[in-house]
């Protein structure tokens, strides 16, 4: 079990975003769904219980591991995620306007526009609306302290 409790942990490391139980079934061989969840649980305990800085959560449905709260303002800094400068400057002229229609930003910055603002909702750094047969964009609480701004400062 402990060899599989392995190949699990290693999963969960390479996919930051987590991995259902079907796509960890999948990847280690693991049919038993109650298995599965019963070494995830271990594995989350075993974390717990270690000086580790490190923790395997489960949240929507999707395993992962992150780093520990108590850890999380040592690596704010050099855990940024990296972003494109086509979808920083998607990101740019969304924060300029400070809420603009998906449909807008596409019609200036092409099509390709889809993805950075997926991207971006992915991040958390903007979210989204329904707005008609749009969707109105806004940039998050996140966005602000990610680029150290306030609400009401210009971004001109």
């Amino acid at each position: 079990m402990d060899e599989i409790k392995g190949q699990i942990e290693a999963l969960l490391h390479c996919r930051p975003k987590g991995l259902t139980l079907a796509e960890l079934s999948n990847h280690s061989g693991v049919s038993s769904k109650g298995l599965l969840k019963r070494l995830l649980n271990e594995l989350q305990e075993d974390y717990s219980e270690r000086i580790s800085g490190l923790k395997i959560i489960n949240r929507d449905n999707h395993w992962r591991m992150t780093v520990k709260d108590e850890h999380i303002e040592t690596v704010q800094e050099i855990a940024r995620p990296e972003i494109s400068k086509a979808v920083l400057e998607t990101l740019a002229y969304i924060a300029h306007k400070k809420s603009i229609r998906q449909a807008d930003v596409v019609r200036i910055r092409s099509n390709k526009a889809y993805g950075h603002i997926n991207e971006l909702l992915e991040k958390g750094f903007l979210e989204a609306k329904k707005d008609g047969a749009s969707k109105k964009l806004c940039p998050t609480r996140k966005f602000y302290e990610y680029f150290k701004l306030t609400e009401d400062q210009s971004l001109e």
